[in-house]
């Protein structure tokens, strides 16, 4: 069985919103992006949007979409399971880091 592989997004240096997402999280062909937003208010937090790999047999081509199978749906469930729990620590560790940490 596939594990979700998780990898770390990067931020433009020039912009103070992330471009990328701060984490993805992947099992088989879905992945959750994981994306860290500041409301106009100030307010910042986590969210995440669903995507689902694809290539076409015949001219080898590749693409991402927001559509999916009934066939994906334990890969769904459990990517959407992790992102989750991944936003509820990155949550918790952030209100417990110190104000420089929060700063850096």
């Amino acid at each position: 069985m596939n594990e979700p592989v998780a990898t770390k997004g990067k931020k433009k240096e020039t912009d103070s919103e992330t471009t990328d997402p701060v984490q993805v999280l992947r099992k088989g062909a879905i992945a959750a992006s994981i994306w860290q937003r500041q409301s106009p208010s100030g307010y910042a937090y986590y969210d995440f949007s669903m995507s689902r790999s694809w290539k076409s047999m015949s001219t080898e081509k590749t693409g991402y979409s927001r559509n999916f199978f009934e066939t994906n749906q334990a890969d769904l469930f459990e990517v959407i399971e992790k992102a989750s729990a991944w936003i509820v620590e990155k949550r918790s560790s952030d209100k417990n880091a110190s104000p420089e940490k929060l700063a850096a």
